[in-house]
Protein backbone atom coordinates (compact mmCIF):
# COMPACT_ATOMS: atom_id res chain seq x y z
CA UNK A 1 0.00 0.00 0.00
CA UNK A 2 1.48 3.60 -0.79
CA UNK A 3 0.01 7.03 0.75
CA UNK A 4 0.58 10.38 -0.01
CA UNK A 5 -0.51 14.06 1.25
CA UNK A 6 -3.78 13.76 -0.52
CA UNK A 7 -5.12 10.57 0.64
CA UNK A 8 -7.94 10.92 3.26
CA UNK A 9 -7.07 9.58 7.07
CA UNK A 10 -10.70 8.16 7.52
CA UNK A 11 -10.72 6.51 4.64
CA UNK A 12 -6.73 5.16 4.94
CA UNK A 13 -7.98 3.67 8.74
CA UNK A 14 -10.78 1.55 6.76
CA UNK A 15 -8.25 0.66 4.27
CA UNK A 16 -6.19 -0.79 7.12
CA UNK A 17 -8.57 -2.40 9.04
CA UNK A 18 -10.24 -4.38 5.86
CA UNK A 19 -6.83 -5.54 5.11
CA UNK A 20 -5.51 -6.56 8.70
CA UNK A 21 -8.84 -8.26 9.58
CA UNK A 22 -8.93 -10.68 6.84
CA UNK A 23 -9.53 -14.28 7.66
CA UNK A 24 -6.69 -16.37 6.49
CA UNK A 25 -5.33 -19.91 7.65
CA UNK A 26 -3.21 -19.79 11.05
CA UNK A 27 -0.28 -20.90 9.15
CA UNK A 28 -0.38 -17.92 6.58
CA UNK A 29 0.94 -14.64 7.76
CA UNK A 30 -0.45 -10.81 6.74
CA UNK A 31 2.58 -8.54 6.57
CA UNK A 32 1.64 -5.36 5.07
CA UNK A 33 4.28 -2.92 3.50
CA UNK A 34 3.57 0.58 3.30
CA UNK A 35 5.17 3.38 1.28
CA UNK A 36 4.71 7.15 2.14
CA UNK A 37 5.38 9.51 -0.52
CA UNK A 38 6.44 12.71 0.56
CA UNK A 39 5.37 14.73 3.50
CA UNK A 40 2.07 14.05 4.83
CA UNK A 41 -0.42 15.96 7.47
CA UNK A 42 -0.70 15.25 11.10
CA UNK A 43 -4.03 13.29 10.19
CA UNK A 44 -2.47 10.93 8.07
CA UNK A 45 0.99 10.81 10.44
CA UNK A 46 -1.42 10.15 13.25
CA UNK A 47 -2.79 6.52 11.44
CA UNK A 48 0.21 5.22 10.65
CA UNK A 49 1.16 5.58 14.12
CA UNK A 50 -1.73 4.20 15.49
CA UNK A 51 -1.32 1.20 13.30
CA UNK A 52 2.82 0.86 13.47
CA UNK A 53 3.00 -1.92 15.22
CA UNK A 54 0.77 -4.20 12.43
CA UNK A 55 2.56 -2.80 9.43
CA UNK A 56 5.44 -5.27 8.89
CA UNK A 57 7.64 -2.55 7.05
CA UNK A 58 7.57 1.25 6.43
CA UNK A 59 8.92 3.19 3.56
CA UNK A 60 9.73 7.06 3.48
CA UNK A 61 10.30 9.36 0.76
CA UNK A 62 10.98 13.08 1.86
CA UNK A 63 9.61 14.00 -1.78
CA UNK A 64 6.99 13.04 -3.65
CA UNK A 65 8.45 10.31 -5.96
CA UNK A 66 4.87 8.62 -7.79
CA UNK A 67 3.55 5.73 -7.09
CA UNK A 68 5.32 3.24 -9.41
CA UNK A 69 8.94 4.57 -7.62
CA UNK A 70 6.71 4.19 -3.92
CA UNK A 71 5.39 0.27 -4.76
CA UNK A 72 9.02 -0.84 -6.58
CA UNK A 73 10.94 0.78 -3.20
CA UNK A 74 8.47 -2.07 -0.89
CA UNK A 75 9.14 -4.45 -3.53
CA UNK A 76 12.79 -4.67 -3.14
CA UNK A 77 12.60 -4.87 0.38
CA UNK A 78 10.63 -8.25 0.14
CA UNK A 79 11.38 -11.24 1.95
CA UNK A 80 10.28 -14.56 0.96
CA UNK A 81 6.68 -13.76 0.55
CA UNK A 82 4.33 -16.37 -2.42
CA UNK A 83 2.20 -13.36 -2.99
CA UNK A 84 1.56 -10.04 -3.05
CA UNK A 85 -1.58 -8.24 -2.77
CA UNK A 86 -2.26 -4.40 -3.80
CA UNK A 87 -4.33 -2.50 -1.95
CA UNK A 88 -5.18 1.71 -2.33
CA UNK A 89 -5.62 4.08 0.31
CA UNK A 90 -8.86 4.61 -0.56
CA UNK A 91 -10.52 1.06 -1.30
CA UNK A 92 -12.04 -1.80 1.38
CA UNK A 93 -10.51 -5.04 0.54
CA UNK A 94 -14.07 -7.29 1.39
CA UNK A 95 -14.25 -10.01 3.79
CA UNK A 96 -13.12 -13.23 2.04
CA UNK A 97 -10.64 -11.76 -0.54
CA UNK A 98 -7.51 -13.03 0.31
CA UNK A 99 -8.26 -16.38 1.09
CA UNK A 100 -10.47 -16.29 -2.09
CA UNK A 101 -7.32 -15.06 -4.22
CA UNK A 102 -5.07 -17.35 -2.83
CA UNK A 103 -7.38 -20.33 -3.09
CA UNK A 104 -7.79 -19.47 -6.51
CA UNK A 105 -4.12 -19.84 -7.22
CA UNK A 106 -3.73 -23.00 -5.54
CA UNK A 107 -6.63 -24.38 -7.91
CA UNK A 108 -4.51 -22.85 -10.90
CA UNK A 109 -0.82 -22.85 -10.72
CA UNK A 110 -0.50 -21.31 -14.00
CA UNK A 111 -2.13 -17.72 -13.23
CA UNK A 112 0.42 -15.35 -12.40
CA UNK A 113 -1.81 -12.07 -11.97
CA UNK A 114 -5.36 -12.45 -10.20
CA UNK A 115 -7.84 -9.83 -9.92
CA UNK A 116 -11.14 -9.27 -8.85
CA UNK A 117 -14.26 -7.74 -10.00
CA UNK A 118 -14.95 -4.37 -7.83
CA UNK A 119 -17.67 -2.70 -6.48
CA UNK A 120 -17.27 1.23 -7.72
CA UNK A 121 -18.76 3.52 -4.59
CA UNK A 122 -19.52 7.32 -6.02
CA UNK A 123 -18.64 9.32 -2.69
CA UNK A 124 -21.19 11.82 -3.68
CA UNK A 125 -23.81 9.99 -4.27
CA UNK A 126 -23.53 7.16 -2.72
CA UNK A 127 -24.67 4.94 -5.75
CA UNK A 128 -22.63 1.60 -5.75
CA UNK A 129 -22.03 -1.02 -9.23
CA UNK A 130 -20.40 -3.69 -10.00
CA UNK A 131 -17.57 -3.61 -12.69
CA UNK A 132 -16.31 -6.83 -14.07
CA UNK A 133 -13.06 -7.63 -15.37
CA UNK A 134 -11.47 -10.27 -17.47
CA UNK A 135 -13.32 -13.66 -17.74
CA UNK A 136 -10.43 -15.93 -18.35
CA UNK A 137 -6.85 -15.51 -19.59
CA UNK A 138 -7.45 -15.65 -23.39
CA UNK A 139 -10.17 -12.53 -22.35
CA UNK A 140 -7.29 -10.58 -20.86
CA UNK A 141 -5.15 -10.90 -23.67
CA UNK A 142 -8.14 -9.73 -25.89
CA UNK A 143 -9.25 -6.72 -23.93
CA UNK A 144 -6.04 -5.24 -22.77
CA UNK A 145 -6.20 -3.10 -25.62
CA UNK A 146 -9.36 -1.54 -25.26
CA UNK A 147 -9.08 -1.57 -21.14
CA UNK A 148 -7.25 -2.92 -18.35
CA UNK A 149 -7.85 -6.96 -17.60
CA UNK A 150 -7.46 -6.32 -13.90
CA UNK A 151 -8.13 -3.63 -11.60
CA UNK A 152 -5.07 -2.46 -10.20
CA UNK A 153 -6.27 -2.58 -6.49
CA UNK A 154 -7.43 -5.76 -6.39
CA UNK A 155 -4.98 -8.00 -7.81
CA UNK A 156 -2.84 -10.73 -6.31
CA UNK A 157 0.36 -11.08 -8.13
CA UNK A 158 2.92 -14.27 -7.48
CA UNK A 159 6.43 -13.68 -6.89
CA UNK A 160 7.77 -14.68 -9.42
CA UNK A 161 6.58 -12.06 -11.44
CA UNK A 162 8.80 -9.53 -9.41
CA UNK A 163 11.67 -12.03 -9.55
CA UNK A 164 11.83 -11.47 -13.54
CA UNK A 165 10.68 -8.19 -14.00
CA UNK A 166 12.01 -6.18 -10.38
CA UNK A 167 8.86 -3.85 -10.48
CA UNK A 168 6.95 -1.73 -11.65
CA UNK A 169 7.69 0.68 -15.10
CA UNK A 170 8.19 4.40 -13.71
CA UNK A 171 6.13 6.14 -16.54
CA UNK A 172 4.00 8.03 -13.94
CA UNK A 173 0.25 8.40 -13.79
CA UNK A 174 0.39 5.09 -16.05
CA UNK A 175 1.47 2.68 -13.47
CA UNK A 176 -1.07 -0.11 -13.66
CA UNK A 177 -1.73 0.13 -17.58
CA UNK A 178 2.37 0.17 -18.29
CA UNK A 179 3.00 -3.04 -15.43
CA UNK A 180 -0.07 -4.97 -17.15
CA UNK A 181 1.63 -4.82 -20.96
CA UNK A 182 5.09 -5.50 -19.26
CA UNK A 183 3.93 -8.30 -17.23
CA UNK A 184 1.70 -9.77 -21.12
CA UNK A 185 4.96 -9.15 -22.75
CA UNK A 186 6.79 -11.56 -20.69
CA UNK A 187 4.28 -14.28 -20.79
CA UNK A 188 2.87 -14.17 -17.38
CA UNK A 189 -0.97 -15.19 -17.58
CA UNK A 190 -3.59 -12.90 -15.95
CA UNK A 191 -6.89 -14.34 -14.93
CA UNK A 192 -10.06 -12.47 -12.53
CA UNK A 193 -12.15 -14.01 -10.13
CA UNK A 194 -15.84 -13.26 -10.87
CA UNK A 195 -16.74 -12.03 -7.43
CA UNK A 196 -16.69 -8.33 -6.15
CA UNK A 197 -14.46 -8.42 -3.42
CA UNK A 198 -12.90 -4.77 -3.36
CA UNK A 199 -15.13 -1.63 -2.94
CA UNK A 200 -13.71 1.07 -5.17
CA UNK A 201 -14.00 4.63 -4.23
CA UNK A 202 -14.90 7.16 -6.75
CA UNK A 203 -14.30 10.29 -5.05
CA UNK A 204 -15.05 13.83 -6.52
CA UNK A 205 -11.56 14.06 -7.37
CA UNK A 206 -11.61 11.35 -9.14
CA UNK A 207 -12.12 13.14 -12.67
CA UNK A 208 -9.81 16.21 -11.64
CA UNK A 209 -7.09 13.79 -11.90
CA UNK A 210 -7.78 12.78 -15.39
CA UNK A 211 -6.23 16.03 -17.40
CA UNK A 212 -5.18 16.25 -20.89
CA UNK A 213 -1.59 15.09 -20.15
CA UNK A 214 -2.36 12.26 -18.33
CA UNK A 215 -4.88 11.16 -21.09
CA UNK A 216 -1.90 11.90 -23.91
CA UNK A 217 0.65 10.12 -21.62
CA UNK A 218 -2.22 6.97 -21.16
CA UNK A 219 -2.31 7.46 -25.11
CA UNK A 220 1.11 7.01 -25.73
CA UNK A 221 1.36 4.07 -22.96
CA UNK A 222 -1.34 2.04 -24.44
CA UNK A 223 0.50 3.04 -27.76
CA UNK A 224 3.38 1.41 -26.77
CA UNK A 225 1.70 -1.85 -24.92
CA UNK A 226 -0.11 -2.65 -28.27
CA UNK A 227 3.14 -2.17 -30.66
CA UNK A 228 4.89 -4.57 -28.20
CA UNK A 229 2.59 -7.35 -28.13
CA UNK A 230 0.96 -6.82 -31.45
CA UNK A 231 2.78 -4.80 -33.82
CA UNK A 232 1.21 -2.47 -36.63
CA UNK A 233 -2.65 -3.45 -36.09
CA UNK A 234 -6.07 -2.56 -36.43
CA UNK A 235 -6.72 -2.29 -32.66
CA UNK A 236 -4.88 1.07 -32.27
CA UNK A 237 -7.97 2.00 -32.87
CA UNK A 238 -9.20 0.99 -29.28
CA UNK A 239 -6.77 3.81 -28.01
CA UNK A 240 -7.28 6.80 -30.44
CA UNK A 241 -11.26 6.37 -29.03
CA UNK A 242 -10.36 6.73 -25.48
CA UNK A 243 -8.23 9.30 -26.05
CA UNK A 244 -11.17 10.87 -27.76
CA UNK A 245 -13.24 10.26 -24.55
CA UNK A 246 -10.07 11.93 -22.37
CA UNK A 247 -10.49 15.03 -24.27
CA UNK A 248 -14.02 15.24 -23.81
CA UNK A 249 -15.41 17.78 -21.41
CA UNK A 250 -15.81 16.23 -17.85
CA UNK A 251 -19.47 15.94 -17.88
CA UNK A 252 -19.20 14.10 -20.96
CA UNK A 253 -15.96 11.80 -19.89
CA UNK A 254 -18.10 10.82 -16.76
CA UNK A 255 -21.43 10.19 -18.70
CA UNK A 256 -19.34 7.51 -20.75
CA UNK A 257 -17.60 6.39 -18.21
CA UNK A 258 -20.99 5.64 -16.54
CA UNK A 259 -22.18 3.73 -19.16
CA UNK A 260 -21.60 -0.01 -20.85
CA UNK A 261 -18.44 1.05 -21.94
CA UNK A 262 -17.50 -0.54 -18.71
CA UNK A 263 -18.48 -4.23 -18.46
CA UNK A 264 -20.79 -3.81 -15.16
CA UNK A 265 -23.83 -5.69 -13.75
CA UNK A 266 -25.65 -2.66 -12.82
CA UNK A 267 -26.46 -1.73 -9.07
CA UNK A 268 -24.68 -3.74 -6.45
CA UNK A 269 -26.39 -5.32 -3.75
Amino acid sequence: MAIYANDDATLLERALESVLTQSLPEDVEIRLYMGIDGPIDSELENVVQRFASRIFKISRSDINIGLAATLNRLISMRSDEAFFFRMDADDVSLPGRFSTQLEYFDSNPLIDILGTDIIEVQTETGTRRIVKFCQSPEDARRMIAKRVPVAHPSVCIRARVFDKLGGYPTRRGNEDIAMWFECMKSGFVFDNVPSPLLLFTVGPTFWMRRGYAKAFSEFACYLRGIRDLDGVTWRYVFPIARLALRLSPPALSKWMYGTGLRQQTGKSP
